[in-house]
């Protein structure tokens, strides 16, 4: 059995507690009840949990991967391992937080199976093939300037790749809108302090290097 506790719901002498805090306690009752009907064999409730959670997944692996196919694929692996595991679900994270740590340990392993290039690894945001197909077409017109933007975003993604690893991870899950700090602390395993420091190191690093190349 789940259980959530609801002390900090009531708060002291008539205090009200801080509209965050009834977010997240109601969140971790919600999430333990959603769990315990999976548990019990309701099917339609992991259907749900799925769909609601499938696009967020499929954002954070494809982020890592760069590649739909593959990331459509960890995010299937992930969910049946989610669904074989849900019965060692705690609460002591939101389920979001708990289903995207499994994501981005399936990420890693398949990363640093296929051992990709800084533009697999680490794209900027939009598709490699997009963008390529975007400088083919400009390339017509001005094929200078063409070169330069795609020299330019190359190196970028060299110096991303470059940094180092525990640098790197902070900077890539920080940049999706619905992780904050604290999210990543626990998808990661490290203190809210350490993810602050490792992204201002990231961002830090990746300006230094771009500065000494001439592209800032």
């Amino acid at each position: 059995m789940i259980t959530v506790s609801t002390q900090d719901m009531n708060a002291p002498n008539g205090q009200t507690s801080p509209p965050k805090l009834w977010i997240r306690t109601a969140q971790y009752a919600d999430d333990a009840a959603r769990v315990e009907r999976v548990l019990a064999g309701d099917q339609r409730a992991f259907g749900d949990l799925v769909r609601q959670y499938h696009g967020l997944c499929y954002h954070v692996s494809y982020k890592v991967l760069r590649n739909a196919g593959d990331a459509e694929e960890i995010v299937q692996d992930a969910f049946i391992k989610v669904h074989g595991a849900l019965a060692e679900f705690r609460g002591e994270a939101s389920l979001k937080t708990w289903i995207l740590r499994i994501v981005w340990r399936l990420s890693l392993n398949r990363q640093r199976d296929r051992s990709r290039s800084a533009w697999s690894r680490l794209g900027l945001d939009g598709d490699a093939e997009a963008d390529v197909e975007m400088v083919r077409s400009r390339s017509a017109e001005h094929p200078d300037r063409a070169y330069q933007a795609q020299d330019t975003r190359e190196k970028v993604l060299e110096a991303i790749d470059r940094l180092p690893e525990p640098l790197r991870q902070a900077l890539v899950l920080h940049g999706f809108e619905e992780l904050g700090y604290d999210d990543v602390a626990r998808i990661l395993q490290v203190p809210v302090g350490t993810v602050c420091s490792r992204i201002h190191g990231a961002r830090r690093k990746l300006a230094d290097d771009l500065q000494r190349r001439g592209l800032v």
